[in-house]
């Protein structure tokens, strides 16, 4: 018997678009080096011990930074934080200019403001395609309890504008 057929890249990302998902921004610091990239792929793995994986693209120079420091921060934006998510998406080549961040227990920047944020210790990378998974132990979080911001079919929105558009 062979194989199933895969389907393409394009249809893939169709269907993804489907997945109403937080919209994140995933930090990192190596040195004096610091970036964030805005993300979705982020999933919890375990709440014993606590932990998350995030999947982040080797191209992403944030790839790097995660790698060799060993820690990362998600940062749940909230839905007052959309020009943050097209901010840390624009791969500006110094992203916290103009952001209002303190620095967390790893080192990590944390966007102020965030819905929630999480600090995590990397504990394993694995390697897939063209993106690496890293499963972080969380270390600190704070929740804010703000309304989150979301992504769905390919655009940003909010709970509210969910509910009303699906009632």
């Amino acid at each position: 018997m062979s194989p199933p057929r895969s389907i393409s890249g394009d249809q893939f990302k169709s269907v993804m678009q489907r997945f109403a998902a937080s919209v994140n921004v995933i930090t990192s610091v190596d040195g004096a080096v610091m970036n964030g990239m805005t993300a979705t792929a982020v999933c919890s793995v375990s709440a014993d011990p606590p932990s998350l994986l995030v999947i982040v693209n080797k191209s992403n120079r944030s790839h790097p930074v995660i790698s060799r420091s060993g820690t990362f921060a998600v940062n749940v934006l909230s839905s007052d934080q959309e020009e943050l998510a097209g901010h840390f998406a624009a791969k500006k080549p110094d992203p916290f200019a103009d952001v209002d961040y303190r620095i967390g227990q790893t080192g990590c920047p944390l966007i102020r403001d965030a819905d929630a944020t999480l600090e995590c210790a990397v504990v394993q990378e694995t390697d897939f395609g063209t993106h690496t998974i890293f499963i972080g132990r969380i270390v600190t979080c704070e929740v804010a309890s703000k309304s989150p911001l979301l992504y769905h079919a390919g655009r940003f929105c909010r709970l509210e504008d969910m509910a009303l558009h699906y009632a």
